[in-house]
């Protein structure tokens, strides 16, 4: 992987070599759909959580590319210590299916059906099963144990026994927003149709803010085309709700943004707030929607003070191969003396100069109706919201 990292003076000095984007292991995969009048007729069901459920989705899309099941005891392994699947492929988060042995008794060789609220979402054939270390786990992921950690939290909550085997159909899923989604097939079409040449995308879990725009914009003058991605699904109590990001983005694109340059698309995807780790993770999916270069910030995937200030930066340049760019950026602010929305390292003046850009700061300003400074983000997105009921989740 080329590292492009830079500072905003020269952001601007043209677009950056023309790449091809490959999906993550060469092809896009895909698994066939669900037989659902044949299978749950003697196999064993399985009730899976949501996180469970998502994944499949992001198997059956092509999102998850090249995993077309969960992952093997040795792929396990072999991602918990090197960030790579057994064969060398990059991968940093194990993609597990995992049961309480006490409520649900299963050997090598049983046929189960994956199910969630009464729905059959997929049929698999076991063939592996292992004690789920979870300590290890959480070590490695997420570099803490403190339960207050929301990750960290959902992993302890986990059965302790981890099932492998073939998946051999995954049912459609009803899914929210789904006029907004577009699957890797789709977007690779857009980007051809469009003939864009090189795609950034920006993850985010937030509303946008102009700290957001800056950085985006910035990329956008680097590339053919931004891809704006964000997170649907069940976060940690206190975020911002679906509606809420998507209405947000919706108003704000439509305003402020160059239309023919900017694809939106949500991505159904439960986070871990794994930090280093999950960039890598955000990173091979938006290759698989055909980007070509990842727009990485500050505290990308963090929550809380787990991680410190550009531990995204580092992990993903520790990848020679990871077939997508990055495009990392220093802490965007606005400064009162440049009149200016900048950056720390490009900004002369001290921090009683600076209004920084924050998420937690503008959810808490929120929550107390306490006016927001058109600096951080645009009147007209901050009116709109005050508008809505369940802004947050609970």
């Amino acid at each position: 992987m080329a590292s492009t990292r830079q500072s905003d003076s020269n952001l601007f000095c043209g677009k950056m070599s023309k790449t091809v984007s490959k999906p993550h292991g060469g092809r896009l995969v895909s698994v066939g759909k669900l037989n659902t009048e044949s299978s749950g007729k003697g196999d064993l069901t399985l009730e899976v959580d949501s996180r469970t459920a998502i994944n499949l989705f992001l198997m059956k899309t092509g999102i998850f590319s090249p995993l077309t099941s969960f992952n093997t005891r040795e792929d396990y392994d072999s991602i918990l210590r090197e960030q790579r699947m057994g064969n060398g492929i990059p991968w940093s988060i194990p993609i597990i299916l995992n049961i309480d042995p006490g409520k649900f008794m299963v050997s090598d060789g049983d046929v189960i059906i994956l199910t969630r609220n009464g729905h059959n979402l997929a049929e698999m054939y076991i063939d592996d099963k292992w004690e789920f270390n979870k300590g290890e786990f959480i070590d490695r992921i997420f570099g803490t144990r403190d339960i207050m950690h929301p990750g960290v939290a959902k992993i302890q909550e986990m059965g302790s026994v981890i099932l492998s085997g073939k998946v051999v159909g995954i049912s459609d899923q009803e899914l929210p927003f789904k006029e907004y989604f577009l699957p890797p097939e789709q977007t690779r079409k857009f980007f051809q149709n469009k003939s864009w040449k090189t795609i950034a995308a920006f993850q985010t879990r937030n509303i946008p803010h102009l700290g957001h725009e800056y950085l985006q914009k910035s990329a956008l003058n680097m590339v053919d085309g931004l891809f704006i991605n964000p997170v649907i699904g069940r976060k940690k109590a206190g975020d911002f709700s679906d509606k809420i990001i998507v209405g947000a983005y919706d108003r704000v694109l439509k305003s402020y943004y160059p239309a023919e340059r900017v694809l939106f698309s949500v991505l159904h995807y439960e986070m871990y707030y794994a930090g280093p780790r999950e960039a890598v993770m955000h990173a091979i999916m938006r290759k698989n929607f055909g980007c070509t270069h990842f727009i990485i910030g500050r505290d990308h995937a963090g929550v809380g003070d787990y991680y410190r200030p550009y531990a995204a930066w580092k992990n993903l340049e520790a990848f020679d191969d990871l077939g997508i760019e990055i495009i990392p950026f220093e802490e965007a602010v606005y400064c009162k003396a440049c009149k200016w929305i900048t950056t720390v390292k490009n900004c002369p003046h001290g921090e009683d100069m600076r209004i920084r850009f924050s998420a937690s700061l503008i959810r808490e300003k929120l929550q107390r109706g306490i006016d927001i400074p058109v600096e951080i983000i645009r009147s007209d997105e901050i009116e709109w919201i005050r508008k809505q009921d369940n802004i947050f989740v609970s």
